[in-house]
């Protein structure tokens, strides 16, 4: 991942700073006075609180973290941080100074958040933030943690999404929020069910979109689904509902986190003092409502969208709102939002602003603009309304980075309170009929495309960043919640969200062919065979697992789906949809088809654990690890001899078949002093007939061995795997039936 390639007021390329070149990149001067002036200009904030506002802004934004994944996995961290960690970093003196320990963010559910003050230079120096620092550099890798920045948790925690919700993410990559609404579907994960919700995550960037696949990785949901299409371009699906009716996809929760020019950003991306320009918010506004307006349609009567950006600037901001209210005459209500999150400080939003020229001037109306040929890059909508005091905007919610030491954000969250389309009144039980269906499609997309307002005219002269409130970071080749930055070779195809898409646009976007996915049968011979062998509950719905490859490969690898998802995948509409990918990888099958052994025909996933392991019937493939020695020698060397574990394991060991177990560990019997409640983990083993093999990645085992044992892996164990003889290896590979690819 590189660093985002700003250009200068003319268009023309800075000075080479790319790493190889000789040359380093040079010190950012924190201070823009055009910035200055114009949010001066716009009265964000009383004269005196903007000194403030503006001295903040200069410095470095702490490291912010978010626990993820499942609930019980989300619990078993918040444990090892609370109980395990910040108590041994009490009152750390470092040349002669105290820092505080890192601490909960007040306002974010369950301590889930956390927030570190002391600089990176601290982290490294001292022994204890040493070893907070690589648990937290393993359980990233690992996806145990995100990284993200604060403010940037606050729109899905004012979705209000329960487990039965269909939710939508509009503009979701790299998916550090489409990760919390995850977590939130699946919040009674301790329940033992699989929510019936479906959460579509989306991306108008090809590549940044299969960052939504990663990001999620850790959740492996069932209910997910990624997919690749312009905001404003979402296709229309129509899918059975729960009564067997055909209807419209629609969505209960809609996230509009638009591309925006990012000046929320500034204390984590300082090339954007030197790039600021006004004109960057003109050049998305369009986009950002057409954006905004095709969500609102998405939505369900009764249900809720909200927009987001990570930009101060009220015509990305407020001017939207204003207009998508406008346009949607009542359906939308903008909703006050001061009691929830009360720790959380914020502004209210602004009911009035300035527009500006090119040259510095102020346009009180399009009728300001002389020049015709100018006209196109100030749309009405950018303007305060006539009646902007009846839309409330004083309920927008405005985030500064003084008042709790953050990033900036706007936020506003909406309620649909009446029927927008023909699908809003197929769900209120209305009958209409396909004609009926198709006129309000394409009224639809004539509404999103009128949002252009006319022919375009020649670029302007400011290139927008173009970023949506979550982006990637060249730190350390992590995924991470940056607003604003930017690789390279994203950008010609970001670029595609600056303007409204045009008809002859639609025409040019390149499909890229996926697999196809393929909903197996319920009386598939494999869905029966592995139902007996690991002794499935007979309730757990054979009907929804799905292929995903070429007819020579079929049943090589099989996915899991819920019965949302299935019911997208049965839809007649499914070539419209450019799915990049569902499901959660279950089993792999071991060896090829002409080679199918009977015994163990496929080996269950690390993926696919957690879902499979609510619904056994009983242990006949599972079995408990006494001996904390066992789990740390499964995890720090390759494929160990089963002789070498404890008599105990190994008498286990013999009473399974050959193919694949689980294995089960207390984690609170590793640490010195007791944990609050017993916590638990599970790892998907293969017996061999000698040896026994982890099926999890290098990541998970690092993070694992880091976090209960504070040594790292096998794959980092350089002298084993120097002494480790290679036809041994080959040997018990063949055995195993596992080959080093295939792990």
């Amino acid at each position: 991942m590189g660093r985002k390639s700003f250009r200068g007021r003319k268009g023309k390329p800075k000075a080479d700073t790319r790493p190889g070149t000789g040359k380093s990149y040079p010190e950012t001067v924190k201070d823009n006075k055009d910035f200055k002036d114009y949010y001066k200009l716009q009265n964000i904030l009383p004269e005196e609180e903007f000194e403030e506002f503006y001295r903040v802004l200069q410095t470095t934004l702490p490291t912010t973290f978010r626990i993820t994944g499942t609930r019980s996995n989300a619990l078993q961290l918040r444990e090892v941080v609370q109980n395990v960690l910040v108590p041994s970093m009490q009152s750390i003196e470092v040349d002669g100074q105290v820092y505080e320990p890192p601490m909960p963010i007040s306002w974010y559910p369950d301590n889930f958040g956390w927030q570190v003050n002391a600089p990176r230079s601290v982290l490294r120096r001292s022994q204890e933030f040493s070893k907070f620092q690589k648990f937290i550099v393993s359980e990233t890798e690992a996806g145990n943690i995100s990284r993200q920045e604060a403010v940037s948790m606050v729109p899905p925690l004012l979705m209000d999404i329960k487990p039965h919700m269909w939710v939508l993410d509009m503009c979701a990559a790299p998916g550090s929020k489409t990760a919390q609404i995850i977590e939130a579907v699946h919040a009674n994960d301790l329940l033992n069910e699989i929510p019936t919700g479906l959460v579509v995550a989306n991306d108008a960037d090809y590549k940044r979109s299969h960052m939504l696949v990663h990001q999620s990785k850790r959740l492996q949901s069932p209910c997910f689904m990624a997919t690749n299409h312009f905001g404003q371009q979402i296709p229309t699906m129509h899918v059975k509902d729960e009564n067997g009716k055909l209807v419209a996809w629609q969505f209960d929760r809609v996230l509009c986190d638009v591309p925006c020019s990012g000046d929320g950003t500034l204390r984590k991306n300082e090339m954007i003092w030197n790039d600021w320009s006004q004109g960057q918010a003109l050049g998305l506004h369009r986009t950002q409502v057409q954006i905004f307006l095709r969500g609102a349609q998405l939505t369900k009567v009764g249900g809720r969208v909200v927009y987001s950006t990570c930009s101060f600037n009220p015509i990305e901001n407020e001017a939207v709102v204003a207009e998508v209210l406008r346009l949607t005459n009542g359906a939308l209500e903008l909703k006050d939002m001061s009691h929830e999150l009360p720790e959380l400080k914020r502004k209210p939003g602004l009911t009035t602003w300035k527009v500006m020229n090119k040259d510095g001037s102020i346009l009180t109306s399009i009728e300001d603009i002389k020049e015709k040929r100018q006209r196109y890059k100030f749309p009405t909508s950018v303007f305060p309304p006539e009646n902007v005091e009846s839309m409330h905007l004083e309920r927008c919610l405005r985030i500064y980075p003084h008042q709790q030491n953050t990033g900036g954000f706007f936020v506003a969250v909406f309620d649909k309170v009446k029927p927008l389309t023909a699908a809003d009144r197929i769900h209120e039980g209305n009958q209409i009929d396909a004609h009926d269906i198709q006129e309000s499609e394409t009224n639809e997309e004539k509404l999103v495309e009128a949002v252009g307002g006319g022919e375009q005219e020649e670029e302007q002269d400011t290139t927008p960043p173009s970023t949506t409130a979550e982006s990637t970071t060249a730190e350390e080749g992590k995924v991470d919640e940056t607003p604003g930055s930017k690789r390279p070779a994203e950008e010609s195809s970001s670029k595609a969200e600056e303007a409204p898409v045009t008809k002859k646009q639609k025409q040019d976007v390149p499909k890229i062919e996926e697999a196809p996915f393929q909903l197996m049968t319920a009386d598939n011979p494999d869905v029966q065979k592995l139902t007996d062998y690991f002794g499935i509950e007979p309730s757990f719905p054979r009907d929804q697992y799905i292929l995903r490859c070429e007819e020579s490969a079929k049943n090589r690898t099989l996915y899991y789906c819920s019965k949302s998802v299935k019911s997208v995948l049965e839809s007649k509409d499914l070539e419209r949809l450019h799915i990049v990918n569902t499901g959660v990888r279950l089993f792999v099958r071991q060896g090829s088809l002409e080679d199918d052994k009977e015994d163990a025909p496929f080996r269950l996933t690390a993926d696919g654990l957690p879902l499979l392991e609510r619904v056994l019937v009983d242990d006949r493939r599972k079995l408990a690890i006494s001996e904390e020695q066992d789990l740390k020698t499964l995890l720090t060397e390759v494929m160990p001899l089963i002789d070498t574990l404890s008599l105990d394991t190994q008498e286990k060991l013999k009473k399974l078949d050959r193919g694949s177990c689980i294995f089960e560990f207390d984690v609170a019997k590793a640490f010195n002093k007791p944990l609050n409640k017993s916590l638990s983990i599970s790892l998907p083993i293969w017996k061999g007939r000698s040896s026994v093999n982890v099926l999890i990645n290098k990541h998970d085992k690092k993070s694992l061995c880091q976090r209960i044992f504070g040594v790292t892996g096998s794959s980092d164990n350089k002298q084993q795997s120097k002494t480790k003889d290679n036809d041994d290896q080959s040997k018990q590979q063949k055995e195993t039936g596992i080959t080093q690819a295939e792990k």
